[in-house]
């Protein structure tokens, strides 16, 4: 029960095994979708299927085509604004019935003032590696970011100029199609990947429990840090909230649970939530009635709710759960600036609306939406114009929780990883410095899914900086997660065949920062490094691997 001795780092490789994309995989989705690559490209069904994969089925792969159609795939900037009738028939396929042509072209030119999806594949056509069909996906951020901030554009292959307005468009269709291509994965997961899902929600409840634990140092004053901020942080880097998600819906379970945990025997029921590092207000999932904003924790909310000295009253215990680039699930009003989260309607761990879907109509689960009825009266009427525009096919739409101003996926608030950094906004800003703090303070780092790699400059920044403040001190270990199968459980800290070095990067670079002896690896992956041999859950392997114990 003491400060947040262990920080994760949760990157893309924590949730190949539910089926989302990592980064390389992501390149290539663009990149396929783009078919910049090819001297002969293949037709947009073809690219959609192929960017897709063989997990997506026969209505998002036509969905995904129907959305690039709108947004004039291929076509020369100047007949964007014009749309042919195969593009109002893909409109019209995706907008309320009685829509006629007039309303369906203005949805068009809408979505590709915003979108600009031709001046996207434009600019990977001039972006490393991509005629060769080897993107990376940072060169393509590093393209918009070199250039965007400084109001300057540049010439395409065929000699066109994009200026800086058409550049922003491509940034704004490059971070909705990775949105689509998420919730895409999402809803593949949701369909086919139960049983690993749980797997994860398992490992959750185990985290929860695990700060029912007392320490013999514990002083016995609730309203202390050590009692209220776990020992584990983690930070996903992640734009997906689906480590959040279990947690949430696990903390839930123990929360509602008839033998809740109380403190020392007492009737005091100790109550688990998250600190996100801002206090970021959402949208209440299933709100029978009560209020639709919900207001998360904070260290300090929590501390005046533990020094009531009340039997019956909760005690409050808080995870560190940062997004230092952003969820695909929060929202920056245009308007006030404020931030806002959604994250669905249901609570179930595979719930579909966990994330908002892309702006086209039938890429909502949703047959309907939710019913206003169940809203407290006094939120009503702040709903009824998304509801309208639910109705109309604007599906994306989300009002702000504070102005109540209409938000879209545009204003999904996710940060390109490149190598331009600009000043990010004050609540992405506040959650990067809590971050530095709580890595300063750690003394073990397990890097799960993520490959710390040489140019992800920041990281490895804060991480020698950590280890410096140890100098004659405690060292500074790391656990690094990947996948390996030709080593036993937990191989290290020293005597790490260097062929591992060569297939693992990361070993190699937790090892220059760390040093030697500090370094462990785990190449069972995720969740294979939460499960015993059968495939269930194991206590002993997780207290060994968040321990630094031997399996």
């Amino acid at each position: 029960m003491g400060k947040p001795s262990t920080v994760v780092f949760w990157g893309a490789g924590a949730t190949a095994n539910l089926g989302m994309r990592m980064t390389a995989e992501q390149s290539d989705f663009i990149l396929t979708l783009a078919g910049v690559a090819d001297l002969s490209p293949a037709s947009l069904a073809k690219r959609v299927e192929g960017a897709l994969g063989p997990g997506a089925n026969a209505l998002q792969r036509k969905l995904l085509v129907d959305l690039l159609t709108i947004l004039g795939d291929g076509a020369a900037f100047a007949v964007l604004h014009d749309p042919t009738g195969k593009q109002l028939a893909a409109m019209k396929r995706n907008w309320r019935t009685a829509a006629n042509d007039d309303e369906l072209r203005a949805r068009v030119r809408e979505l590709r003032l915003v979108y600009d999806w031709p001046a996207l594949q434009d600019v990977l056509r001039v972006c490393p590696g991509a005629a060769a069909g080897v993107l990376k996906i940072n060169d393509l951020f590093n393209m918009l970011d070199m250039h965007v901030p400084l109001g300057h554009g540049f010439r395409t292959e065929q000699g066109a100029f994009l200026d800086t307005r058409r550049l922003m468009g491509a940034k704004a269709a490059l971070r909705m199609l990775l949105h689509a291509m998420f919730y895409i994965d999402w809803q593949n997961c949701v369909r086919d990947r139960g049983r690993p899902l749980e797997t994860y929600e398992q490992f959750a409840e185990w985290l929860g429990r695990r700060m029912y634990r007392s320490e013999p140092s514990f002083s016995g004053r609730l309203d202390r840090p050590e009692f209220i901020r776990s020992d584990i942080a983690f930070v996903s880097l992640n734009y997906d909230p689906i480590g959040l998600w279990t947690q949430f819906f696990a903390n839930r379970r123990l929360n509602k649970a008839p033998d809740v945990e109380k403190v020392d025997g007492a009737s005091r029921c100790i109550q688990l939530y998250h600190d996100m590092g801002h206090f970021i207000p959402s949208r209440r999932i299933e709100p029978a009635g009560r209020p639709d904003l919900w207001y998360p924790m904070n260290e300090a909310s929590a501390q005046r709710i533990n020094e009531i000295d009340a039997a019956g009253s909760e005690r409050i215990r808080l995870s560190k759960f940062l997004f230092p680039h952003g969820c695909l699930c929060w929202r920056e009003c245009p308007d006030c600036g404020k931030l806002s989260a959604y994250h669905g309607d249901e609570w179930t761990l595979r719930s579909p609306s966990l994330l908002p879907p892309p702006p086209l109509r039938r890429f909502d689960r949703r047959s309907a939406y939710p019913d206003l009825a169940a809203l407290d009266p006094a939120d009503r009427d702040k709903r009824e114009k998304e509801s309208n525009l639910w109705s109309e096919g604007v599906v994306d739409a989300r009002a702000c929780l504070h102005c109540h101003t209409i938000t879209t996926t545009e204003h999904a608030q996710t940060v390109m990883q490149s190598s331009f950094k600009q000043t990010p906004p004050s609540f992405i800003d506040e959650i990067q410095r809590d971050l530095r703090a709580i890595v300063m303070q750690a003394d073990h780092v397990i890097l799960m899914g993520y490959s710390l790699p040489p140019d992800d400059v920041a990281y490895r920044a804060f991480f020698a900086a950590r280890r410096r403040r140890t100098a004659g001190g405690t060292p500074v270990r790391c656990t690094v997660v990947g996948f390996d199968r030709t080593l036993p459980p937990l191989a290290g800290p020293g005597g790490i065949d260097p062929d591992v070095l060569a297939r693992q990067p990361a070993v190699a670079s937790a090892r220059e920062i760390f040093g030697e002896d500090n370094v462990r690896f785990c190449g069972e992956g995720v969740p294979g490094s939460f499960c015993d041999a059968s495939g269930v859950l194991s206590g002993p392997k997780l207290d060994a691997l968040f321990e630094w114990k031997l399996v």
